[in-house]
C-alpha cells in the first residue's frame, strides 16, 4: 500500500520538464479494440501492466438492480457475446439486465476463446488495479444530478484504492455535481472542448484533457501552454502518429491511448535493436553517413522481423524532406523539422517497417528501431 500511494505522490510532482515521466494510461485496459483481451476486462488490466502503462481508465454503469459495473456503452452490443460465444442478435442496454444476468449471460468480446471474461464489477476492477499498482481513471457513464451515484463511486475508490490514488473523469457536468456536494479531496479530469478552460481551472486539483484531435496544432500548442503557467496538470489522448506528434512537442502529464505502447523502462524482452546505417537496406549513403533517397525509393530493415505475440514496436526517425513510414499496422507521413518519434502495440504479427521518399530527395539522418515483447 505504501508503494503504490508513493507511487501517486511522484504523479503529482510531474509537473516540470518536458517529457519528464510522463504517464502512459491503458485506455479501458490493454484490449487493443477487443481483439487481445475483453475492453475493460480484468484480462486487461494484467496486460496494461505487463506492457509498462503506469495508469488505466475505465468505464462505469448501473444495472438493472443499482450495482456498479464496468461498462463503456450504454449497450453490450459492441464490446460482449452472448455466453456462448454467439452475436447478440438484439439490443442489450446495461441498465435492463442485473447483476446476476450481466454475468451469467454474456461474455466480453476477444479474439481467443480462452481470454473472454466476464462483465467485472467496479469493486472487482479496482482491486485488480490496486493490485497491479495501476493509477485508476474512473469515468461515471451517467448523469446523475443528485450525485448519490459519485458518491457511491467515490466511496468505493476510497475503500479499495484509498485516497489520492485514482481520478474520476467525467463530462464536466459531473465535475460540478460531485465539486457542489463539497467533495473537494479528490481529484477530477476536466474535458476542455466539453467546457471553457476557466471552469476546469476553477475546480480545483483538477487535470486538464485537452484533445489533440479536437484541436489544430496552434491552438492545441496554446492551451497546454496556458494550463502549464495555471500549473494544471495536462492529459491527450493519441492512437495515430499526427496526435502523438503533436503530443511529443508538448510537455503533456498523462497520455491515454487505447493503441500506442508506453515509453520503454525496462519492461519486456527487446527482440531488435537497430540503430546503425549497416542495419538497414538502402540505396544511398552520403559521405557523412546519412540515408539519401529520391522519390518511392524505400528503406527496410536488413533481416526479417520476429514475430511478435504482443508487444511493442518503437521508432525514432530525424530526415530532411518528406517520408511516408509503415510501422506495425500503421501508415503515416513525417516531414522535415519533425523528429519522429512512434511507439505501437503490437498483438499475434510479424510488425512491418519500412520508410519511403515522398519528395523528390529525402535525407535521413538519424534512424533507430527497437521491438520489445512485453
Amino acid at each position: 500500500m505504501k508503494k503504490f500511494i508513493f507511487f501517486c505522490f511522484i504523479i503529482c510532482s510531474w509537473t516540470t520538464g518536458l517529457h519528464a515521466q510522463r504517464v502512459f494510461i491503458a485506455h479501458r485496459g490493454v484490449n487493443m479494440h477487443g481483439t487481445i483481451a475483453g475492453e475493460n476486462s480484468l484480462e486487461a488490466i494484467s496486460l496494461a501492466k505487463r506492457a509498462g502503462f503506469q495508469a488505466i481508465e475505465t468505464d462505469v454503469r448501473l444495472s438493472a438492480d443499482g450495482y456498479l459495473v464496468v461498462m463503456h456503452d450504454s449497450t453490450l452490443n459492441r464490446t460482449c457475446l452472448n455466453a456462448d460465444g454467439t452475436i447478440l442478435s438484439v439490443q442489450v442496454p446495461v441498465k435492463t439486465k442485473t447483476l446476476i444476468e450481466l454475468k451469467q449471460d454474456f461474455i466480453l468480446k476477444a479474439d481467443k476463446s480462452e481470454m473472454r471474461s466476464r462483465i467485472p464489477t467496479l469493486r472487482e476492477f479496482l482491486i485488480d488495479c490496486k493490485r497491479n499498482g495501476l493509477y485508476t481513471f474512473i469515468e461515471p457513464k451517467l448523469l446523475d444530478e443528485t450525485g448519490r451515484h459519485y458518491k457511491d463511486i467515490i466511496a468505493l475508490a476510497d475503500e479499495v484504492l484509498g485516497k489520492g490514488n485514482y481520478v474520476i473523469t467525467s463530462n464536466n457536468r459531473a465535475n460540478e455535481i460531485i465539486r457542489d456536494l463539497g467533495v473537494y479531496d479528490v481529484r477530477l479530469m476536466g474535458i476542455l472542448y466539453q467546457t471553457v478552460f476557466e471552469k476546469i481551472q476553477n475546480q480545483g486539483d483538477c487535470i486538464m484533457a485537452i484533445s489533440a484531435s479536437r484541436f489544430d496544432e496552434d491552438e492545441y500548442d496554446r492551451y497546454v501552454a496556458l494550463a502549464k503557467s495555471h500549473g494544471l496538470m495536462r492529459e491527450s489522448h493519441a492512437d495515430k502518429f499526427v496526435h502523438f506528434n503533436k503530443i511529443n512537442r508538448n510537455d503533456i502529464n498523462f497520455i491515454s491511448t487505447d493503441l500506442l505502447a508506453p515509453d520503454l523502462n525496462g519492461q519486456g524482452t527487446l527482440l531488435v535493436d537497430k540503430h546503425e546505417i549497416k542495419d538497414f537496406i538502402c540505396p544511398t549513403i552520403t559521405t557523412v553517413g546519412n540515408i539519401l533517397l529520391k522519390k518511392n525509393q524505400t528503406v527496410v530493415l536488413n533481416e526479417p522481423l520476429p514475430c511478435v505475440t504482443f508487444g511493442g514496436i518503437y521508432l525514432e526517425i530525424e530526415l530532411k524532406g518528406n517520408v511516408e513510414i509503415e510501422l506495425g499496422n500503421q501508415i503515416f507521413n513525417v516531414k522535415t523539422g519533425n523528429v519522429g518519434k512512434h511507439q505501437v502495440l503490437i498483438y499475434n504479427a510479424f510488425p512491418v517497417f519500412k520508410v519511403k521518399s515522398l519528395s523528390d530527395e529525402s535525407e535521413i539522418k538519424r534512424l533507430m528501431l527497437k521491438i520489445v515483447q512485453f
